[in-house]
């Protein structure tokens, strides 16, 4: 039996709808909790040329980011962990797309002015301009240090997107 590939999309470039486009995460807290939060994608863009998705962008607002908890919030946002007064976004861009049931996004994750690989599962699309990718990103590589009781070192990403079709 074959598994179905991912649908083939309209060419041009595909839109970020931001007030509709989250991404969330879910990380261990103190070695058995887990914290779930959500970081409003507030830009992006997946370029298709010839049915093919051949680049993707992305920012997301670390300013916004919501825990439920304004005290932990207030906490990620402080310098040793995700610094967001002084980097205020966090920017994923594509560094290679393979086409399979959806598509796997090899890409680079930016943060507090550095770097790190992160690839995203992405899910064939449900319906026009709706599309979920999920990851896992190891967060050591980006400098967020913590103890490791406190905060897992790997964190799980799903990014719910709605994108506006080319015009």
């Amino acid at each position: 039996m074959t598994r179905p590939t991912a649908p083939a999309l309209r060419t041009g470039t595909w839109t970020v709808l931001s007030g509709r486009t989250t991404a969330t995460f879910e990380v261990r807290n103190f070695g058995f909790n887990r914290v779930r939060g959500t970081i409003p994608v507030t830009a992006g863009t997946v370029e298709v040329t010839g049915g093919e998705v051949t680049a993707i962008a992305a920012t997301l607002d670390l300013g916004a980011l919501d825990t439920k908890n304004p005290r932990r919030d207030a906490d990620l946002r402080k310098p040793k962990l995700l610094d967001s007064a002084t980097h205020p976004e966090l920017v994923f861009e594509a560094t290679g797309i393979r086409r399979h049931e959806g598509w796997e996004v090899a890409g680079e994750l930016r943060l507090r002015g550095t770097s790190c690989p992160l690839t995203l599962t992405v899910e064939p699309p449900t319906g026009e301009g709706h599309v979920r990718a999920t990851g896992t990103l190891d967060r050591a590589p980006l400098g967020v240090r913590a103890p490791r009781p406190m905060i897992g070192r790997y964190v799980r990403i799903v990014v719910d997107a709605w994108l506006a079709p080319p015009s």
